[in-house]
């Protein structure tokens, strides 16, 4: 890519890093996303002027295997193909990119309930998933 003077790097986020102010239970999960943003948003300042854009893509949602709880693509809940679509049209225009335009309005939703609302939410519905978790593991 430094040679040719162009390209793309596309590292994939996680609302969980943005979205809401705190993901509790899921910290490592949540850091390591955030450590892709900051990673993102750096490198774009070192190489755009090598014509390298890099950017971080950030979805919400998006029914795959990893989400077990939502099991079909709805107007929030894309499928990968949908949500694949966005990404692409979004390269090159943002360090950090929320591509899929239904999670943009979700983002800002979210940021309109304030933040005790959300922790308190999060760490109730996380803690259901994780004591889910590990009654399987028993």
């Amino acid at each position: 890519m430094l040679k040719r003077k162009k390209g793309a790097i596309v590292n994939i986020g996680s609302g969980s890093s943005g979205a809401v102010s705190s993901f509790p239970l899921v910290i490592i999960y949540a850091a390591t996303k955030a450590f892709i943003a900051m990673l993102s948003r750096s490198m774009s300042l070192e190489y755009k002027q090598h014509g390298i854009d890099i950017q971080c893509q950030i979805p919400l949602r998006v029914v795959t295997k990893m989400l077990k709880s939502t099991t079909r693509s709805s107007f929030f809940f894309p499928s990968p193909e949908t949500y694949v679509k966005s990404t692409l049209r979004a390269i090159g225009y943002e360090q950090i990119s929320v591509p899929y335009w239904p999670h943009s309005l979700q983002w800002c939703l979210l940021r309109a309930v304030p933040d005790a609302v959300l922790d308190w939410y999060l760490f109730r519905h996380n803690s259901g998933m994780r004591k889910r978790g590990l009654e399987k593991l028993q």
